[in-house]
């Protein structure tokens, strides 16, 4: 008897709900392999929140910098950095625990590989957002596999070999609207505190006129290293995620998990 179809919502969820378990369980090392995406988001946003009130920049190239250079550097930040945690998701996946140092080294070894599919990959996102981020809705679920199957593949052929593994795009898509979604909701309760500050109906009139400029002034301190601290959770989230969903296609689908099983049956009976 055929076994139930597992509908593609529970496995979204059971992959979210392994990520978060994941981080949870080795935070101390995903916590390391995490620091360069913080570090980054961390000096990038106190760079931007200096530039934007220290300088006079024009209307247009205000526009510009947020709608077409800011989007593109994030998301090449959320492409590259957080792939060692990736890498130790695929070992964990493998029954393995590898170190900090072997992650970043594992990824040290792909560094000419990875170059070259984000260098493709770069023209896609740029031209991307030039059309309002379009493409990226149609076009992104096929290719997001892409610096994986370069970790953890050997196959030049790369974005044709994405495609090929995600026949059932519309699980990837899902999952990447509950991380954005995700985002953007805890985005909004970082922005409570300069709405209570900035509201006398909720409690501003409370505080002291000084005080309510002392907070207002430093707050941006708070809502950067708040923001770059889920922006870095949820990205590596992300890359787990998708990590688990592209070794369960290979185990499962392709029968990796079964010829392992086989060749190892065939060691033991030819002793």
């Amino acid at each position: 008897m055929a076994a139930p179809k597992t509908s593609m919502w529970r496995r979204v969820f059971v992959q979210i709900d392994c990520a978060f378990w994941c981080i949870h369980d080795h935070l101390d090392v995903l916590g390391w392999l995490a620091l360069p995406t913080l570090a980054t988001l961390i000096t990038s946003g106190v760079l931007i929140v200096q530039i934007w009130r220290n300088w006079d920049i024009p209307v247009g190239l205000n526009v510009l910098l947020g709608w077409l250079v800011i989007p593109f550097l994030a998301l090449m930040v959320f492409t590259v950095l957080p792939l060692p945690c990736a890498v130790f998701a695929w070992k964990l996946a493998d029954g393995e625990t590898a170190s900090v140092g072997e992650c970043f080294a594992w990824c040290g070894r792909k560094f000419w590989r990875l170059a070259i599919v984000l260098f493709k990959l770069s023209f896609f996102f740029l031209g991307s957002l030039l059309l309002m981020g379009l493409p990226l809705l149609a076009i992104w679920p096929r290719s997001c596999l892409a610096p994986l199957v370069v970790l953890f593949e050997k196959d030049r052929r790369v974005f044709r070999r994405t495609q090929k593994l995600i026949r059932e795009d519309m699980s990837v898509t899902l999952m990447g609207m509950l991380y954005l979604c995700m985002g953007l909701v805890l985005g909004g309760f970082v922005a409570l505190p300069r709405l209570l500050v900035a509201t006398p109906a909720l409690g501003s009139h409370l505080l002291d006129s000084e005080w309510r400029r002392v907070i207002g002034e430093y707050l941006w301190i708070f809502e950067t290293f708040t923001i770059a601290a889920l922006l870095t959770a949820v990205a590596v989230a992300w890359w787990i995620s998708l990590t688990l969903v592209y070794h369960d296609i290979r185990a499962v689908r392709e029968g990796e998990d079964l010829r392992r099983r086989i060749a190892a049956y065939r060691a033991k009976a030819s002793v």
